[in-house]
């Protein structure tokens, strides 16, 4: 099952005919296997620049930590990533 790209409502709406062992094991797999995305992939996906995101890796908003492969290759599990987006985000009150 990939949910990658897909809204709220849809994977709600996936997820609703699952089974509670179908979960479990959806949430193990995915909490043990995690994706991870470079300085650089995360910058195009947020149309921001690289530096400004390694700046922001550096000083911890990516759930204080990252992967250092080698002296210059990082990266930042999605759910550090997750984390960051949600440091941005606004809520507005409805009127």
């Amino acid at each position: 099952m990939n949910l990658a790209g897909k809204s709220r409502e849809e994977i709600e709406r996936v997820l609703s005919k699952r089974t509670r062992a179908e979960l479990i094991d959806l949430i193990f797999s995915i909490s043990t296997v995690e994706q991870h995305f470079t300085a650089g992939e995360i910058a195009k996906r947020s149309a921001m620049t690289k530096r400004t995101i390694l700046a922001d890796v550096h000083s911890g908003r990516f759930n204080h930590e990252y992967f250092k492969r080698s002296g210059n290759q990082l990266t930042v599990s999605a759910s550090g990533v997750a984390a960051w987006r949600r440091s941005f985000r606004v809520e507005v009150p409805r009127s």
